[in-house]
């Protein structure tokens, strides 16, 4: 009847420890958890703030290429129309020929406001919103492999299942892996 009393003791004894560091790993877990989701999110921000700079920036280029093909059109009318006889006349049209050919030029590769500099920048912005896409969605993998291990760890303390735990565990690392791999460089993440 001794020994029956001792297991029982030592049996209580490691459930008990066994809860503790299901408690331990949960907090654990619950920590990285909250950094992912956190991560996840502000990821998600730069998405939809990058989305909105990238269409702006094309919109932008739009309204430049529209302004480059009317000047262009318009100093090829001048040019097929009849020369004026009047000398006056003829310089100020060449003039204003000129200056819609300038005009056209100046809209295409104006190294700040041109097309070519707002479609670099417009391609900078997708790059970050991609790049920031890829880190939401590593972010968001962490995430539900940390929340499998809470609920893995919580269910090892109830049923004191020692393969539970290191399931748990396992879990937990995979989550703060992904979570890691969220910060350095998202796309070595496969899946």
């Amino acid at each position: 009847m001794e020994k029956v009393l001792e297991h029982q003791e030592h049996a209580q004894h490691a459930a008990e420890h066994g809860n503790k560091l299901a408690a331990l790993l949960v907090a654990v877990l619950a920590a990285c958890l909250a950094i992912s989701e956190q991560q996840a999110k502000l990821s998600e921000i730069k998405v939809t703030a990058n989305s909105v700079l990238a269409a702006d920036a094309w919109n932008q280029y739009q309204g430049k290429s529209t302004r480059e093909s009317l000047s262009r059109d318009l100093s090829l009318m001048l040019g097929a129309l009849d020369v004026p006889t009047d000398p006056a006349a003829a310089q100020k049209r060449a003039a204003v020929s000129a200056r819609l050919s300038e005009d056209a030029e100046r809209f295409r590769s104006d190294p700040k406001d041109g097309k070519e500099a707002i479609a670099k920048r417009a391609h900078e912005y997708e790059a970050i919103r991609d790049e920031s896409l890829e880190r939401a969605h590593t972010f968001d993998k962490a995430a539900a492999a940390l929340e499998l291990g809470i609920v893995l760890a919580t269910a090892s303390a109830i049923i004191a299942s020692k393969l539970l735990i290191r399931i748990a565990l396992g879990l937990g690392v995979v989550g703060a892996a992904l979570a890691v791999a969220g910060i350095v460089n998202p796309e070595i993440v496969p899946f």
